[in-house]
């Protein structure tokens, strides 16, 4: 027994009407006009059905596999790939990474086309609708202004710490990147310092007005941050909004969805092996593919000058004045400057860097110290009298007594 042919209703009428002309029931024309063709449409349908009879009405690629099918075996590669390894990458990063670590290429297309068959397309988070800001236009040149922030989150594992970096307004690379416990002065000082040492001293960093960045520029004198900066003759710009800083507001969101699922999937659970993933491999990548040539190919990022020692412009400072008996306390202890020069009435820098040491300077000039004993706290006061030295309790510091007294 044959096998039957499956035919639609118009295939059928078609059929029926080739067969009346092949009977001399119907003409050519009479035909075409029926069917909606033309004379010379009609006659090649009529030879087809004599030859093959009912097939001859079916179209030629009826039970043909299209040359560009994705075959069923890829398609269920994809599929697994979707559901487990790479489950929470979005459509455009996920053919990026199964090409690189997959050796899969794949079109854009078939992808979205399998995510969609299968509901695994990642949507975006829906937004309330917001004031629209209109973006302000990228500076010329790269180095005049550098965008600045921190982005708390859970970056890894279960651990929520904080993404502190800065991308250049000019070409949206990233110039500096590092992750820390806690967005501090310190940390965002470490992240200045390794900009300025890979790429110069830039024009101006925008921020926004979190406390240690101040509040206005009036400010900025007050802070450490605005402080370190002033001494390097970099302008400080605060935001007034998050909009203001789109670019790194936007790039915190690139990060939060590509860099989350690549330290998920490569399994990093802290900070020193997510740092070293981030600066070693994922920041080149992302500059790499995402940064733009500046319409003004020199830098405006100025060489760091020699006589500038970064260590003691980035840190803490705070000030002490030292006392007649050259001393001074911090932190409810005292300490004598350990100089042969007397630096009596001075102002003495204390300078908390970013590893906990600290180191003092006046004017400039890096100085020792030692702390004084508990017992000798009270010794420690230049006696103003003869009287006073001869009656002092035994240790006692005794000062040059002046002449003709």
């Amino acid at each position: 027994m044959g096998e039957g042919i499956v035919m639609s209703k118009q295939e059928l009428k078609i059929y029926e009407l080739a067969t009346s002309v092949i009977y001399g029931k119907l003409t050519i024309d009479e035909f075409a006009l029926l069917i909606s063709k033309s004379y010379r449409q009609a006659q090649r349908i009529v030879k087809k059905v004599k030859n093959k009879g009912g097939n001859g009405v079916k179209h030629g690629n009826t039970n043909r596999v299209p040359a560009n099918k994705t075959s069923w075996e890829l398609e269920m590669d994809i599929l697994g790939l979707l559901k487990g390894k790479y489950y929470d990458f979005n459509l455009t990063h996920f053919r990026e990474m199964i090409l690189e670590h997959e050796g899969i290429r794949i079109g854009r297309n078939i992808v979205h086309r399998i995510a969609t068959k299968y509901s695994l397309v990642k949507r975006p988070k829906r937004r309330s609708k917001v004031k629209l800001h209109k973006p302000r236009p990228r500076l010329p040149q790269e180095g005049m202004l550098v965008q600045f922030d921190g982005s708390p989150h859970v970056w890894f594992g279960n651990i929520y710490c904080d993404l502190i970096g800065g991308i250049d307004d000019a070409t949206g690379e990233v110039v500096g990147a590092e992750f820390f416990i806690g967005e501090t002065s310190l940390n965002c000082m470490k992240v200045m310092k390794d900009i300025i040492l890979r790429k110069g001293v830039p024009a101006a960093f925008y921020l926004d007005q979190a406390g240690y960045f101040g509040k206005d520029d009036r400010d900025q004198a007050h802070t450490q941050i605005g402080r370190a900066l002033q001494e390097l003759n970099c302008n400080v710009i605060l935001a007034g909004s998050p909009q203001a800083k789109g670019k790194i507001e936007k790039l915190w969101n690139t990060f939060q969805d590509r860099l989350v699922a690549e330290l998920r999937l490569f399994e990093i659970k802290s900070i020193l092996q997510a740092n070293d993933y981030l600066q070693n491999t994922f920041i080149s990548k992302y500059n790499k593919q995402f940064s733009i040539v500046p319409r003004i190919k020199d830098s405006a990022y100025r060489e760091l000058e020699v006589k500038l020692d970064l260590e003691q412009i980035f840190c803490i400072k705070e000030k002490r004045k030292i006392s007649s008996s050259n001393s001074f306390s911090w932190k409810g202890e005292k300490y004598i400057v350990d100089e042969c020069r007397d630096y009596r009435y001075r102002t003495i820098n204390i300078n908390t860097h970013y590893d906990g040491h600290c180191s003092f300077d006046i004017l400039g000039k890096i100085v020792s110290i030692k702390e004084c004993a508990r017992a000798e706290h009270q010794l420690c006061l230049v006696p103003s009298s003869i009287e006073e030295v001869r009656t002092a309790p035994s240790p006692v510091v005794l000062w040059p007594v002046p002449a003709g007294s």
